[in-house]
């Protein structure tokens, strides 16, 4: 028998104090925003998260040393989410950036960092609260916090974030993070009675319109199909015969009617199945590539958080159409199955799929053995669970794995899926009465020390830093920083253990976008170019098979050129650009971008042939066709401009909407002598800046070439009351003009 010892009695106190309130914090993740930082929606989450988990494990950390009952026990469920993470850091090492795998991105920051801190939330939540009133108050906090963030997105008419989502920033994001609270408040609604019960009812009249009225179909089709999964479990599991029967024929019913549907299908089902397929087009498209990703490393897969190279290696030409959605960049599948097996193969596939197994599985074996609810007091000594608790964690599981088909985890979905699987870790694990005499040990001071050394340590270089970082990658890229002051933000952005390659990539668009307005300052300029072409550099030496980086790089030289005039640059955009398009073969950027590098080093043919590649990759992107037409003027070939400019225009493309697109079309109407679309040109122009005197000028030239010359007089009259100093060349011009 082990001695028993109660002499640390108040450092067990303080300790557990720490984790029991560090973990109604961490359940506050949701709510967390900080407009100053990097990705405001992500970073301050993630880092908010990491920073309490790691007090929460230290604390943990000397609870378990000095005290045997609060040690983890091992089951099936921590065993298959352990296997997992070790699959995660195998794929890491196997994969193509053990960097990015590592610490993520700050748009994600789901990396094996992050993760490391969700395995150690868990091993923290299942050791420590091993009663049910402990789990109660943790699932009705989450609840206060879904209820908080849904009275936030029903009452603020103007939110933070422009794609909704209330505090979470994204209306997907949301809607998977509120499925749990939902559930979490029917389960507690159905088996509690008194206060709880009409705390959760009162809950659940708030968190439901907040899903119900939300842009998340995926996520309310889920719950829809949950809610149905719910009753017809009770009615099935129900020892009541009449009440099994109900069940037995209500799912036979069910089935039923679903294949008499999908037999027939009813106009208006055709019409619904039609509408969803159009809206599921871009999502088809990017599991393709997906799939072909998984087909090419179909045993460990790519590693984690490396999907956008494979998304960039089977580019869809059609990404840029809106029939295709749009957007050219991914980073995410978009959906559970895919993402999982592109990144970690077949085999952590499986392993993900081992977890839900593992949790549905002991959780089905308490539904069978459970008898019609009559709560306890507390729970029965062999550890069976009320059947309210077992079956709507299970319909849970099932809600939140079906909704994954269409999105993917952020931290607020993470945090409350490992809080899940802490709680059915708790109700399925065999429960072994503790014995009445534990072991207690002093810990050694040397051995405390280094925990709260290593703590400082990953609270500094793991999170303190990293947010630094973000706080300056935004003061870096804000329109009111000068081109010299965003040099000294990214340096000190740069100071991070964390990946930098979006950091390295927001400085290069900063340098592109804005370099050319400092003419006058070109020792900044040239200082900028040369840092932000050397950070580039690096990026591509950390991920040689990005397509991403190489494009920028591409770019950076081939401006510089025009800045510096040095033909070395122009040999490097060269190169860079040859390179990025043999990452991505059918992206068109690529093409567009070393079509310009070859105009300029007056390798016209080749030029043109790239754009028209470009086009043929995708035949009805307009802004292909409007590039050819930009470098057949450039070439002197207005008549063949024109014809593209035209093909432009019926693809969709829409350069009457933009000044400087206008501006050059009008130049080559110009070069045509086209006084007829001109004078609809230059008035289109004066709806953008009506008191340009250039355009009234050229306006009344093209009505006094076309004989119309009282219109000619009234735009010259415009020229003189808009510019004063130019009355003596109107005066001269009125004067030619016929009486």
């Amino acid at each position: 028998m082990a001695k028993k010892f109660r002499g640390n009695k108040n450092l067990e106190n303080f300790c557990l104090s720490i984790i029991r309130w560090g973990t109604y914090l961490i359940l506050f993740t949701p709510l967390i925003i900080w407009r100053v930082s990097f990705f405001p929606f992500v970073t301050p989450k993630t880092i908010y998260f990491r920073i309490l988990v790691e007090i929460i494990s230290a604390a943990y950390l000397f609870l378990a040393i000095s005290f045997s009952q609060y040690r983890p026990r091992i089951d099936k469920l921590s065993i298959t989410i352990f296997l997992f993470l070790c699959i995660l850091v195998l794929t890491s090492f196997t994969g193509i950036n053990f960097v990015r795998s590592f610490w993520s991105t700050y748009e994600r920051m789901t990396g094996l960092f992050t993760m490391f801190h969700l395995l150690a939330f868990f091993i923290i939540l299942t050791s420590v609260f091993q009663k049910r009133e402990d789990w109660e108050k943790i699932l009705a906090t989450s609840i206060i916090v879904g209820v908080l963030l849904s009275l936030y997105v029903l009452l603020t008419p103007q939110q933070v974030s422009t794609r909704g989502g209330g505090t979470i920033g994204n209306t997907s994001f949301m809607a998977t993070y509120l499925l749990f609270d939902i559930f979490f408040a029917i389960i507690l609604f159905l088996a509690k009675r008194g206060n709880l019960q009409i705390f959760s009812g009162i809950s659940l009249a708030i968190l439901l319109p907040t899903l119900l009225t939300s842009s998340a179909r995926g996520a309310i089709i889920s719950f829809s199909g949950g809610l149905l999964l719910l009753i017809l479990g009770y009615l099935l599991f129900s020892e009541k015969k009449n009440l099994k029967r109900a069940g037995i024929i209500s799912v036979s019913s069910l089935i039923i009617f679903g294949i008499i549907l999908v037999i027939y299908q009813p106009s208006f089902i055709k019409n619904k199945i039609g509408e969803i397929l159009r809206d599921m087009g871009p999502r088809f498209v990017v599991w393709k590539r997906g799939w072909k990703g998984f087909l090419e490393r179909p045993i460990l897969g790519w590693g984690p958080e490396n999907f956008n190279v494979v998304f960039l290696k089977y580019f869809n030409p059609c990404m840029f159409l809106s029939e295709c959605g749009g957007e050219i960049w991914f980073d995410r599948v978009h959906n559970v199955v895919f993402d999982t097996l592109v990144t970690t193969g077949i085999i952590g596939f499986l392993s993900y799929l081992s977890i839900f197994a593992v949790s549905i599985f002991g959780l089905f074996k308490i539904c069978l053995k459970e008898k019609d609810y009559n709560p306890p007091a507390t729970l029965p000594p062999e550890g069976r669970a009320p059947l309210f608790f077992a079956l709507g964690m299970m319909v849970l599981l099932v809600v939140y794995f079906f909704q994954n088909l269409l999105v993917f985890d952020m931290i607020s979905s993470y945090t409350v899926f490992f809080l899940s699987l802490g709680f059915i870790s708790f109700l399925t694990k065999k429960k072994e009465n503790l014995p009445e005499e534990f072991r207690e040990r002093q810990i050694n001071s040397f051995l405390g020390s280094l925990i709260l050394v290593f703590t400082i340590f990953l609270l500094y270089f793991g999170n303190i830093q990293p947010a630094q970082s973000a706080i300056n990658t935004v003061k870096m890229i804000i329109p009111d920083t000068n081109l010299g002051e965003s040099i000294n933000f990214f340096k000190k952005a740069l100071n991070t253990f964390m990946e930098k390659y979006e950091i390295r990539e927001q400085f290069a668009q900063r340098v592109l976008q804005e370099g050319f307005k400092l003419k006058e300052n070109q020792e900044v300029l040239r200082s900028a170019f040369s840092l932000a072409e050397e950070e580039m550099e690096k990026s591509i030496k950390k991920n040689p098979l990005d397509f991403r980086p190489h494009l920028f790089l591409g770019q950076l030289y081939f401006s510089d050129y025009y800045f510096s005039k040095d033909n070395t640059k122009l040999d490097l955009a060269e190169k860079t650009l040859e390179k990025a398009i043999t990452l991505s073969q059918t992206n068109q950027q690529g093409y567009w971008h070393l079509a310009e590098v070859k105009f300029s080093k007056d390798e016209r043919e080749e030029s043109f042939n790239l754009f028209q590649k470009a086009i043929d990759l995708e035949p009805k992107l307009g802004k292909s066709h409007w590039y050819l037409a930009m470098v057949y003027k450039a070439a002197g070939l207005n008549a063949q401009a024109l014809g593209k400019i035209k093909e432009a225009q019926g693809l969709g493309y829409n350069w009457k909407e933009n000044l400087e697109d206008l501006k050059r079309v009008i130049e080559i109407y110009q070069a045509l002598g086209d006084d007829q679309n001109l004078i609809l040109l230059y008035q289109k122009a004066i709806e953008f800046d009506s008191k340009n005197a250039s355009f009234w000028a050229n306006l009344a030239a093209s009505y006094a070439n076309l004989g119309e010359y009282e219109k000619a007089k009234e735009a010259a009259k415009k020229v003189e009351e808009l510019d004063p100093n130019l009355a003596p060349k109107v005066e001269e011009f009125l004067k030619s003009l016929p009486e």
